[in-house]
């Protein structure tokens, strides 16, 4: 991305997408540039692209410091803006609301030729956090976004009932030239041009779950209310709760058919629960790919489709003969 990773057709000075291409012009020299982190940490920028074209998708983010739960956010899937207005995140223990303590604070960013990576970390009230994990692998024109809610150090050494933990997301959809629809059967969204009848993208709960003991339970749909927006939950009884949703930008796939399951999380030959591990596989069309999530403050060494981890994250991708193949590992921080 040459400077600008947008085009030079003219732009809303007042949105998100200015605001941080303004900053990167700043921040960043001369050369090619991908993805974006500004310096306080504030703004994000995670495209699959070098350059501004019709096939490059973004994300922009602003991690306000003033309201952390809502933070303005701009998607784009080509030059089609399919997000946009502020992204709402809720989050409950046993019915009662949490409230951000404080700011985000950096514990990853990684920007390399697979993709983009950032993890940002908001203390909460309770004393738990909030965990949000963003990342965009380029070749597969994937955005993923995964945030976990962290129970307190009280309630892990406590003999009582595990808490109900919910987190609900409001992603602010942008109606002028495309729409999105619910698709029926499964839990997905899939977003259509105005005069379409086929989808060029579609997303996917990857928190919708029941097969297995202690997995969260989470919805995923597309609403007209408040001017549209795409609203997922999940819920869980336990130490903590993983919220995974999956955007698949690549039109080529977005009529195949698509299998979200659960991918066994094993330690020291035996499976963990959620409160130590979440492990998911998504199925779309031909491609197969795997999710990881450490949901225990300190990382062991476990295994997920005869892969070894000593990983905090990992997004990868399947082939047979050959296992997983990650595409972002982030090794487990020391302590937070």
């Amino acid at each position: 991305m040459k400077k600008k990773p947008v085009s030079d057709a003219a732009v809303d000075q007042s949105s998100l997408r200015s605001r941080v291409i303004a900053k990167l012009s700043e921040e960043v020299p001369e050369g090619d540039v991908k993805s974006f982190f500004s310096r306080d940490g504030r703004l994000a920028l995670l495209t699959d692209a070098a350059d501004s074209n019709d096939c490059s998708n973004e994300v922009y983010v602003d991690f306000s410091p003033s309201s952390p739960l809502r933070s303005p956010l701009e998607i784009y899937v080509g030059r089609r803006r399919v997000v946009a207005g502020t992204w709402r995140t809720d989050v409950w223990a046993n019915g009662q609301k949490l409230d951000a303590t404080g700011s985000w604070q950096t514990l990853c960013e990684e920007i390399d030729g697979d993709g983009a990576f950032v993890e940002r970390l908001l203390p909460l009230s309770g004393g738990r956090s909030l965990s949000r994990r963003l990342f965009v692998a380029n070749k597969e024109k994937i955005f993923l976004n995964v945030d976990v809610l962290y129970g307190s150090d009280a309630e892990r050494n406590s003999t009582a009932e595990a808490p109900l933990l919910k987190i609900r997301s409001t992603f602010p959809l942008d109606s002028t030239e495309t729409n999105a629809k619910s698709a029926d059967a499964t839990d997905e969204v899939a977003f259509y041009d105005a005069a379409s009848t086929l989808p060029f993208a579609r997303v996917f709960s990857l928190s919708n779950v029941k097969r297995r003991l202690n997995a969260s339970d989470g919805t995923l749909a597309a609403k007209t209310t408040y001017g549209g927006s795409l609203e997922t939950a999940t819920c869980r009884r336990g130490g903590s709760v993983c919220a995974a949703t999956l955007f698949d930008w690549n039109a080529n796939r977005a009529t195949r058919p698509v299998n979200v399951g659960v991918a066994t999380v094993g330690e020291n030959l035996r499976s963990v629960d959620e409160d130590c591990a979440v492990g998911r596989q998504i199925q779309l069309g031909r491609e197969r790919y795997v999710l990881y999530v450490s949901t225990s403050r300190r990382p062991a060494i476990r295994s997920i489709l005869s892969r070894n981890l000593l990983s905090d994250f990992m997004f990868g991708k399947f082939f047979v003969g050959r296992g997983v193949e990650p595409l972002v590992d982030v090794e487990a921080p020391t302590d937070f």
